[in-house]
């Protein structure tokens, strides 16, 4: 058994594609987070008292707390941007509220839904008098300094950012409407060039106002982008080279620029093999969530062709396993470590976003099996 290591120097031998003491363990990532409704279910388990203010609004997962994540065990801390102090969102008739892309999101059950897109019918001229969010505007960095402060100088944790915004694909899509979208990367590429300029200044203007705090204190910048379904990306490689890679390249660019240390992450659900090598080539370095069960996101498939490339994060299937017994949750644990982690290179955690459906028993199970399997070297027959 190796030397019991710090989370940030665990989580810094794995970001460097070495074998740590055991396989890192985050909860609370931008892709790995729980559902407000789990976490208010683990407040009460774990006998927490006291609320925390949310740190955002209009999402699945708005509360982060590092009480739960203490009981839980994982390596990594969070720094993130908070919801604009400015930003007062209009409602409409049917309970929907605009959040600042100018999007209208309606609260089903425990989830959003995005129910229209306001640059549908626009312009080139249209997007250069649309309303976009003013990311130095609402004090949305309020507390950062104390929080990286006492992070990096009074824990070992590992720390991370969280995703300040959604990423190129994910607001073309919610601001031009799927299927439009999709049109215009035939019959009107001008537009969607131009509307991913104006999406890239305002995500650099995001990342500028998180990283001028934090940018030398954090081992991962997290960004995100969902580029696939559970079967196929959405679009073609060639099509990821033409509308997406300039883009993500600058914005790349940028956030090395602020945290040249930090490796970046992209979350992206789905069957998104075929679009790795790219996203590599673009300068992506950490890759969540990897969905198992989506179609050719086999992990020791993924392990062997881009294992020493990238860095994989997450693993853990959420569509059926992390749902079912206890038995199902350990084999699951086991053989992703089995997949992922040889070598290093692989930070456990759940493959999205924990919903309700997924017993808090099993969540603190599959800690505390990854702390079991997890230990280097690496058991092989025990994972089995």
């Amino acid at each position: 058994m190796k030397k019991v290591m710090t989370p940030r120097e665990r989580v810094a031998a794995t970001l460097n594609f070495e074998e740590p003491d055991r396989v890192p363990i985050c909860i609370g990532s931008s892709g790995a987070s729980v559902n407000d409704a789990v976490y208010y279910q683990l407040k009460e388990h774990f006998q927490i008292e006291g609320d925390v203010e949310p740190f955002r609004s209009g999402h699945g997962d708005n509360i982060y707390d590092p009480r739960v994540f203490d009981k839980l065990g994982g390596d990594f801390r969070h720094v993130f941007l908070k919801s604009n102090q400015e930003y007062k969102a209009a409602t409409t008739e049917d309970g929907g509220r605009i959040n600042e892309w100018g999007v209208k999101v309606i609260r089903v059950g425990k989830f959003n839904e995005w129910m229209s897109h306001p640059l549908q019918g626009a312009t080139l001229e249209d997007l250069d008098n649309y309303a976009w969010p003013k990311p130095y505007e609402g004090n949305r960095d309020r507390d950062l300094k104390a929080d990286i402060d006492y992070w990096y100088k009074e824990t070992d944790f590992a720390i991370s950012t969280r995703s300040p915004s959604r990423g190129f694909w994910d607001l073309g899509i919610q601001l031009r409407g799927f299927d439009q979208f999709a049109m215009d990367m035939i019959l009107n590429k001008p537009f969607i060039h131009k509307m991913m300029e104006k999406i890239l200044e305002v995500l650099i203007a995001y990342y500028d106002v998180l990283l001028s705090t934090v940018g030398p204190y954090v081992q991962i910048v997290e960004t995100q982008d969902d580029l696939a379904h559970q079967n196929a990306p959405f679009m073609s490689p060639d099509a990821y080279k033409e509308f997406m890679m300039p883009y993500r390249k600058k914005l790349n660019a940028f956030i090395k620029s602020k945290a040249p240390q930090a490796k970046i992450y992209q979350h992206c659900c789905g069957s998104v093999r075929k679009l790795i090598p790219y996203m590599i080539e673009a300068g992506i370095e950490v890759l969540n969530p990897i969905q198992p069960l989506a179609k050719e996101m086999d992990t020791g498939k993924l392990k062997r062709d881009f294992g020493k490339d990238i860095v994989f994060f997450g693993g853990i299937d959420l569509q059926e396993r992390l749902a079912g017994p206890p038995e199902v949750v350990e084999q699951e644990v086991k053989e992703r470590i089995r997949d992922l982690a040889p070598g290093g290179g692989y930070i456990m955690s759940p493959a999205n976003v924990v919903q309700p459906d997924v017993p808090i028993e099993n969540l603190i199970l599959l800690c505390e099996l990854a702390r079991e399997y997890g230990q280097y070297p690496l058991d092989l027959e025990k994972l089995k």
